[in-house]
């Protein structure tokens, strides 16, 4: 295989439609053209205020308008853009018919694609180097019951159970992103991407995990990448033969400036989405926190598991039953700011992935709430995390180092009083974790 700078052109005029409704089709899909992207507050979801990084991940998330329907799975939306795509393709294809050399053109194509590329790549992947995409399971999870999960989420804590693999995953994907930067080993690195992505792509489709049809656009950018060597693929691997890839070179552009403007762009690009972020995600991982779980610190002296040993309503002791919608079963306090019930109703599924906690979408069960503690008045506040209109106010008194009396009132104004005692439990799952940088 050698390679050859030569002149790019179609003999076909269905080739240079297909190619300008592609090229038109990456760039609307890789920069956001709607409005509401940019007066959109980010700060709740992405934590933008107290992590003002978290702006690059906005920008890398993008989600073209298509794939925020149909629970992630609007093949149609996605089709019906490709589509229309092309109809511009065709109508840029009338207005530009005097055009025979398209080498400009291409390399421009691949640029959009390769960064289009890299944009959200580089997010997926530092967020696995750093293993904060897929935490490991909470307390709370790990006494969900295994059928009270949705197939996603679960495929999403038993990832999370194996930090060593996810790393693994986003070493490869790193790499992957890092080759495609550079004209030279694109090839290489959309080869590598392919391999990533299209069991991606049945993952999500297998387990339901609502982003299919990211995962296939994503999916599509990489294939696009290998258009110009499907030929010198065909003649050396099929035909045995020697061939040609074309080699497109940057355009010649006639002031410095332009070309020190493109590489500044390039390494900007490099040290902004590749180096500054994994220096930020490193610091999340090495605080022990990920963006996926509540930031804020739960009390220490509180965390654990409580089974629940008393448990009165207006005044009335409940016994324990599993089916009593009423009578809480047990309580989780996690490290982090979480206060959590088993209760035997069936909560709310909630599976909104915009929603950045993965406790409570994906599973039922348990209901979920961030909690403030008064150490002075001993007072209690618990905020529902699914409806942040419901609220619990309790008054604790601490008996000893394991029990806890809560003495409040429910939403519906009902009194409680409760005694919760801390049950040391064994999880083999928790034993045999890997850490990345040793037990922590």
């Amino acid at each position: 295989m050698s390679t050859e700078k030569s002149n790019i052109t179609f003999s076909k005029p269905y080739e240079a439609i297909l190619f300008r409704g592609l090229l038109f089709f990456a760039i609307i899909t890789s920069i956001p053209f709607y409005p509401s992207f940019y007066l959109k507050d980010y700060s709740e979801s992405f934590q933008t205020k107290t992590h003002p990084f978290r702006i690059i991940d906005v920008v890398s998330q993008n989600n073209p308008w298509f794939f925020d329907n149909a629970s992630g799975k609007n093949y149609v939306g996605w089709l019906t853009t490709l589509f229309l795509s092309i109809l511009v393709g065709g109508v840029w294809h009338l207005l530009d018919k005097k055009r025979k050399d398209y080498s400009k053109l291409t390399y421009w194509f691949f640029v959009v694609v390769r960064y289009g590329l890299a944009l959200r790549m580089s997010w997926f992947a530092i967020a696995k180097v750093f293993p904060v995409q897929m935490p490991f399971p909470t307390i709370s999870q790990l006494n969900t019951n295994l059928g009270e999960f949705t197939p996603g989420k679960l495929y999403w804590l038993t990832t999370g159970v194996s930090p060593f693999f996810e790393v693994f995953a986003g070493v490869f994907e790193l790499v992957a992103t890092v080759l495609i930067l550079f004209r030279r080993t694109t090839t290489l690195g959309a080869l590598m991407m392919i391999a990533i992505l299209l069991p991606i792509w049945f993952v999500n489709i297998g387990y339901d995990a609502g982003v299919e049809v990211t995962s296939l656009h994503i999916l599509t950018l990489a294939i696009l990448l290998l258009v110009k060597d499907i030929k010198a693929f065909w003649e050396i691997l099929i035909l045995h033969k020697t061939s040609i890839v074309p080699n497109f070179q940057a355009p010649h552009f006639t002031q410095p400036w332009q070309n020190t403007t493109r590489l500044v762009l390039k390494w900007g690009f490099i040290l902004v989405f590749l180096v500054y972020r994994g220096f930020e995600y490193g610091r999340v991982y090495a605080a022990e926190k990920t963006f996926k779980l509540p930031l804020t610190d739960g009390v220490k002296s509180l965390a654990g598991f409580y089974d629940v040993a008393n448990f009165q309503i207006n005044h009335k002791t409940l016994p324990y039953n599993p089916n009593d919608t009423l009578r809480w079963q047990n309580v989780v306090f996690e490290k982090f700011n979480t206060f959590s019930i088993k209760v035997a109703n069936q909560t709310r599924l909630n599976t909104d992935n915009k929603v950045r906690t993965t406790e409570y979408y994906g599973n039922v069960g348990r209901l979920y709430y961030g909690y403030d503690l008064d150490s002075i008045a001993h007072k209690i506040v618990l905020k529902n995390r699914a409806d942040i209109s419901k609220k619990l106010i309790f008054h604790y008194q601490k008996t000893n180092h394991n029990e806890l009396i809560l003495n409040g009132i429910n939403e519906s104004g009902d009194s409680l009083s409760i005694t919760l005692k801390r049950q040391e439990k064994y999880y083999p799952l928790v034993e045999k974790q890997f850490h990345l940088f040793g037990k922590k």
